[in-house]
């Protein structure tokens, strides 16, 4: 079996465990030997892709989701996709993006990239950067699976409350958690603080629309570190201009390119340019080299358990 690897640093662990199963190789020159293609994020793997590899047979994604391949397509040609998505026991270890949900949070509430623009301009008077603390706010999850459950946790350290809307999660598992179960409406209106973690599928595209971000305090802000398509397109970008929030902070956005084609045609990108309440991140949330690593590993075990039944 020949692997093709199109991502950059990828783990030598993973790497060697490729190798038991035939000759890996990396970059996009060699789609046409793959019989395994391993991406994350760099690729989307469309039709066109999946038809050059006529010998593929494996799509192995260090990922929960999924919407940068074509399952459809890949489903129709026989090709198995090997991800993280459902491997709730493996991933529960593996916080990074949970991790940046709170850098985030921290980072707009307080202010933090601005006030490091105006030190690097010479600037000194801490009364201009005035932010607002965690302690006693209430944040809203939408979801409720993995990342929802640390994120609650990491919030409750903050002295924070915390409200969850997740149809799937039962109120008395959110009781032992210390968390209030809402109806989707309630979660907008009494959130300071909204964050959004579930899997991007058919029936959450889009889940979150402007009528939701209208509900919203004025003084409340919102977190995406999930996928951009859950919000309705251009919806965060309404947001802002006509004040219904008072910032937003998102690691993931609409159309996605990895050259960042996307940005020029995304109305947030040029807010961000002169906004001092927007944050946008290049979809780093899953991105340490800790959990890179060591789900780059996790999915090369798996395929070769595939290939080895």
């Amino acid at each position: 079996m020949t692997t093709v690897i199109i991502e950059e640093n990828y783990s030598p662990g993973a790497v060697r465990l490729y190798k038991k199963l035939g000759p890996v190789y990396s970059g996009k020159k060699y789609l046409k030997k793959a019989d395994i293609l391993v991406v994350r994020l760099a690729v989307n793997v469309d039709k066109k892709i999946i038809d050059f590899a006529p010998n593929l047979k494996v799509i192995a994604t260090s990922t929960t989701g999924l919407n940068h391949i074509d399952m459809d397509y890949a489903k129709k040609k026989g090709v198995k996709v090997i991800s993280l998505r459902g491997r709730t026991g493996f991933l529960k270890n593996i916080p990074s993006t949970a991790e940046e949900t709170m850098a985030l949070t921290l980072a707009l509430l307080r202010k933090l990239p601005w006030a490091f623009d105006y030190v690097k301009s010479g600037g000194w008077d801490s009364t201009a950067w005035s932010g607002h603390q965690l302690h006693k706010k209430t944040l809203g999850l939408m979801g409720f699976g993995r990342l929802g459950k640390i994120v609650a946790k990491y919030a409750k350290s903050f002295g924070m409350n915390v409200i969850v809307c997740d149809p799937h999660i039962p109120k008395k598992v959110m009781d032992t958690r210390g968390v209030k179960k809402v109806d989707m409406t309630t979660l907008f209106k009494a959130s300071d603080i909204l964050s959004l973690h579930v899997l991007l599928t058919p029936e959450t595209h889009p889940l979150v629309n402007e009528k939701h971000l209208k509900m919203m305090k004025p003084s409340a802000y919102l977190i995406n570190t999930a996928r951009a398509e859950l919000i309705e397109k251009g919806a965060i970008y309404k947001a802002l201009k006509n004040k219904w929030i008072s910032g937003v902070a998102i690691d993931v956005m609409w159309d996605e390119r990895p050259d960042g084609g996307h940005l020029k045609k995304d109305p947030l990108w040029k807010y961000a340019k002169t906004g001092k309440n927007l944050i946008i991140l290049p979809h780093i949330g899953g991105a340490t080299i800790e959990a890179m690593h060591t789900t780059q590993e996790f999915i090369a075990e798996l395929v070769l358990k595939y290939f080895q039944r």
